[in-house]
């Protein structure tokens, strides 16, 4: 595994953990930012291994998947623009308070 991958990889296990305590802790915004994040760090990961290619600077998920070249129909085409989405919604209080209220909400969502 190249070192670039490895750090990706640490950083993402890090943002990991922090999403299930701010699950454990009911802070289901800052919950959600962490899975974000950690999907989007794996991400950056696999293409900086796999394609010998630096990884974009961007939180778009999509874009990630396009670059790492990735199928998603095995896993049923999830929508992962919300995800995107995701990262801008939790910085602003009034989409906060909208998208992030309940665990329920977040249930269905991501």
């Amino acid at each position: 595994m190249k070192k670039e991958t490895e750090a990706w990889l640490n950083v993402a296990k890090e943002d990991y953990a922090d999403m299930q305590v701010m699950m454990q802790a009911k802070r289901y915004r800052g919950a959600v930012f962490f899975a974000q994040q950690a999907v989007e760090k794996i991400l950056k990961g696999y293409i900086a291994e796999y394609t010998n290619t630096v990884p974009k600077k961007t939180h778009f998920i999509e874009i990630l998947i396009k670059d790492a070249k990735l199928e998603l129909a095995e896993i049923d085409n999830p929508n992962v623009a919300i995800l995107s989405s995701a990262y801008a919604w939790v910085r602003y209080s009034d989409l906060s308070n909208e998208h992030f209220k309940t665990k329920k909400n977040n249930k269905k969502k991501y």
